[in-house]
């Protein structure tokens, strides 16, 4: 019984270190990326209809929504009509 005590209790530990360095190398990972990564941002070509175009304030609400849900850490960049 000590001995199946003693697998039990290294095996735990063993799988909760390595969940550990998943998480901690995961968040290193990102913080990395996102600082010295380049965000691209591409301006869409207005195809002049007025169809394509969005309502300012479903705009204004979408852009609220992604500051709410982000914290002010997201951006919209573009915001397209899907075609129905």
């Amino acid at each position: 019984m000590n001995e199946a005590l003693k697998l039990m209790l290294t095996g735990m530990s063993t799988v909760f270190f390595i969940l550990i360095m998943v998480v901690v190398l995961g968040n290193l990972i990102i913080r990395i990326t996102n600082r010295f990564a380049v965000a691209v941002v591409e301006n869409p070509t207005s195809s002049g209809s007025s169809q394509s175009e969005i309502n300012p304030s479903k705009l204004a609400a979408i852009v609220s929504a992604v500051q709410i849900t982000t914290k002010g850490k997201g951006s919209v960049t573009s915001v397209e009509k899907m075609s129905e």
